[in-house]
């Protein structure tokens, strides 16, 4: 893992042998990039970090060669199947301002959108209006339903 600016607070633990699980230390919201070689598909590079600026500045250029296999936000979750951490897919990332100037970045996942920078609590009226850059779109997953 290529650790660049930021940090992000995680650790690996067992409880018993032969069991591991990732535990997040702290609140901290951070996104994690794989970089892969566009002839042979494996991934070379693998950056996680918690500044927006990095990720975008990976996602507009991430080298000769490269492309961006996958891209995933790690959140802390209280899920009733899952506490503790969550993985997910980013769906879009963008970027928005506050009617004071502020720059916010949002990361939308399918498990709701998490936000970097500005301030703690944000109301929708805050955030002004045509301010938002798209800086990076995935395709939604397929919808599946089980049921009668």
């Amino acid at each position: 893992m290529a650790a660049q600016a930021g940090h992000t607070d995680f650790e690996f633990k067992s409880e018993s042998p032969g069991l591991w699980c990732l535990n997040k230390l702290g609140r901290e919201l951070f996104m994690n990039i794989s970089l892969a070689h566009t002839d042979t598909d494996n991934v070379v590079k693998i950056i996680a970090s918690n500044d927006p600026e990095i990720i975008k500045r990976t996602l507009g250029a991430p080298g000769d060669g490269l492309y961006v296999r996958s891209f995933q936000a790690v959140f802390s979750c209280n899920f009733p199947d899952n506490q503790g951490i969550g993985v997910a897919d980013v769906l879009k990332f963008k970027e928005e301002r506050t009617k004071r100037g502020e720059v916010i970045h949002l990361v939308l996942t399918k498990f709701g959108c998490h936000q970097f920078g500005g301030p703690v609590k944000l109301m929708a009226s805050q955030v002004q209006m045509g301010s938002e850059v798209v800086l990076y779109t995935a395709t939604s997953p397929v919808r599946r339903y089980y049921g009668g």
